[in-house]
């Protein structure tokens, strides 16, 4: 399996942190802890915390397009994906991270070259289970 689910996205606790902007000027280190306004990440992050689902990716099928093995994805199952989304997928049982094509005919296209494109038959059904908003990794 390319991807594990990990888990949806509660709004639970707010974390603040502090927001600065690149280019930002700052005093001294001491501006750094006072007076600085606070975000909260899963607000940033998250549009739709209840259709909202984390997922770890393990494949580089994913790799031309920033996403590699490691990172933790944010999923609206709420989004509608259209042509050139990436969407996490689900076909023949298997959970995936793919770029949709819907023409000429629906597959799933990967951005690794050592990674075959999945043509969907006319019979068979694929799972669109939700458009990956956002990407997370650590450095």
């Amino acid at each position: 399996m390319s991807v594990q689910l990990l888990g949806r996205c509660n709004t639970g606790p707010q974390l603040n942190l502090p927001l600065f902007v690149e280019g930002q000027s700052v005093d001294d280190d001491e501006g750094l802890d006072h007076d600085i306004p606070g975000i909260d990440l899963a607000s940033l992050c998250i549009r739709n915390p209840e259709s909202s689902i984390l997922v770890s990716v393990h494949s580089m099928a994913m790799a031309e397009a920033g996403i590699i093995a490691g990172d933790t994805l944010i999923v609206d199952r709420s989004a509608r994906a259209s042509q050139g989304d990436i969407i996490l997928a689900g076909y023949n049982g298997e959970l995936m991270v793919r770029e949709l094509q819907l023409t000429p005919s629906p597959r799933l296209l990967p951005r690794h070259p050592d990674f075959d494109i999945l043509v969907v038959p006319e019979h068979e059904t694929l799972s669109l289970i939700g458009k990956v908003s956002h990407i997370i990794r650590s450095l």
